[in-house]
């Protein structure tokens, strides 16, 4: 026995359900009630109502929306983090050197 093919050819039109037809979904899902407010959201509200509140906000996401120098130069920041540690190295043995000698 042979099963039709199922692959939908070019020619053929998307059946979509149209208006007419009543849905089969109940009413409490075709129009669900709002969403009850909870308490972060009431404190996000009562924050977001103090003055200056936008202000902090739009700054605080142009902060977060920045690209770092690491990521815009990255082997410019390897370079310098590498001579910042030989420095620090060298003055940190230079350092120790300074307090045997005192011995």
């Amino acid at each position: 026995m042979t099963t039709p093919d199922r692959t939908r050819r070019p020619d053929d039109s998307v059946r979509l359900r149209t208006p007419d037809q009543p849905s089969a979904l109940p009413d409490w899902m075709l129009d669900p009630p709002p969403p009850r407010r909870t308490l972060g959201v009431r404190i996000a509200e009562g924050v977001a109502a103090l003055p200056g509140a936008g202000t902090v906000r739009r700054r605080w996401w142009a902060w977060q929306g920045r690209r770092r120098l690491r990521d815009r130069y990255p082997n410019t920041v390897k370079v310098i983090a590498m001579l910042v540690s030989f420095v620090v190295s060298l003055a940190l043995v230079l350092f120790i050197y300074a307090l045997y000698s005192q011995a």
